[in-house]
């Protein structure tokens, strides 16, 4: 990966936490809807793009330490909405009769 300056390495971050952000509540909102496909889809998206958010921060050596707090929020606010949605609409779901 290509080492950008830390100011647009970390707006790069904060856009792909967004975008995670995005992806969650998409999942979210299908699952309510039952559209467990889609439910999934974006679910696993937003995994792949916070991964990729945080690799890009970790490469990153100079951090100011400002910045480094709002993404740290950023992080804080993507791992609750993880932690709201409901279990992986990928695991079966048993019906009782």
């Amino acid at each position: 990966m290509t080492q950008l300056p830390p100011e647009q390495t970390l707006k790069s971050v904060e856009n792909e936490l967004m975008l995670a952000l995005t992806f969650v509540k998409i999942s979210s909102t299908a699952y309510s809807m039952g559209k467990l496909q889609h439910a999934s889809d974006a679910r696993s998206k937003a995994d792949v793009i916070r991964a990729r958010a945080v690799a890009q921060l970790i490469e990153s050596l100079a951090v100011e330490e400002q910045t480094a707090a709002s993404i740290q929020s950023m992080l804080n606010e993507l791992h609750n909405a993880f932690a709201s949605l409901l279990p992986s609409p990928a695991a079966p779901r048993v019906r009782h009769a």
